[in-house]
């Protein structure tokens, strides 16, 4: 992503995503408090355990993987733009099968054609390691490679 197109970034320690990030009732076993305070601001924090609050759904659309990269584009026309104004940030809530694992770790982009059931959200936040991105989806069950797609722009 060139920095003259980058969307703004918000800078949050570490601290801040350990102590004000997802907190656990352990009574009732479910996520509470998924916000974090950055610039003044309350962001959603959007870790796969908070995004499992969201209702389930079943998605189909595309997930551009490579090493540190895991977003998911809901058209093909979203992917063809070439930004990530049309990305979410993909997360699994369990640990993915040893096959997804390994596309993890790629050294470049792939593009898979994917469906799966999880939940979804479009609450400005904090999603994936750019923390700029669209929303985020996290994977609960079912998650299905259907095929992999060639010739993919370059996204910036």
């Amino acid at each position: 992503m060139s920095t003259s197109q980058a969307p703004v970034l918000y800078t949050i320690s570490l601290a801040a995503l350990f102590l004000a990030g997802c907190t656990e009732n352990a009574e009732e076993g479910r996520v509470q408090d998924c916000y974090v305070e950055s610039g003044g601001e309350r962001m959603f924090f959007g870790s796969p355990e908070c995004l499992s609050q969201f209702e389930t759904e079943k998605f189909n659309g595309y997930w551009l993987v490579a090493y540190e990269t895991s977003w998911f584009f809901p058209t093909l026309e979203d992917l063809e733009r070439g930004s990530i104004e049309g990305a979410y940030s993909l997360n699994f809530l369990d640990t993915p099968s040893d096959e997804v694992s390994a596309l993890l770790e790629l050294p470049r982009e792939k593009v898979f054609r994917v469906s799966f059931e999880g939940s979804k959200s479009e609450i400005p936040g904090i999603y994936g390691a750019l923390a700029a991105l669209r929303g985020g989806v996290v994977v609960k069950h079912n998650f299905t490679i259907e095929e992999e797609i060639r010739d993919v722009p370059a996204i910036d």
